[in-house]
């Protein structure tokens, strides 16, 4: 299953602190009307390529899917950023 929200936090040095929670199945929404135009560019390209589209799809897939779950952290001098993707 593709990822469908996000949480984002900032924390400044000077105890600033910013929390975000995006919800990403918003952005699915706005992005699936933009694949539906490109599909048939998608096609002539796999048709001119000699790939196989459903294979690519599924690539596609599997690469949004392995993205839930990711963890990440960065820690600075100045800032530290946590971002988690459910």
């Amino acid at each position: 299953m593709i990822p469908l929200m996000m949480i984002l936090r900032v924390r400044t040095n000077r105890g600033h602190f910013v929390r975000l929670w995006l919800p990403l199945f918003l952005l699915w929404l706005l992005v699936l009307p933009l694949l539906v135009l490109l599909a048939p560019f998608y096609l002539a390209f796999c048709i001119i390529a000699r790939v196989n589209p459903l294979r690519w799809i599924a690539a596609l897939w599997a690469l949004l899917s392995a993205t839930a779950g990711t963890h990440i952290e960065v820690d600075t001098p100045h800032a530290c950023v946590f971002m988690h993707v459910y």
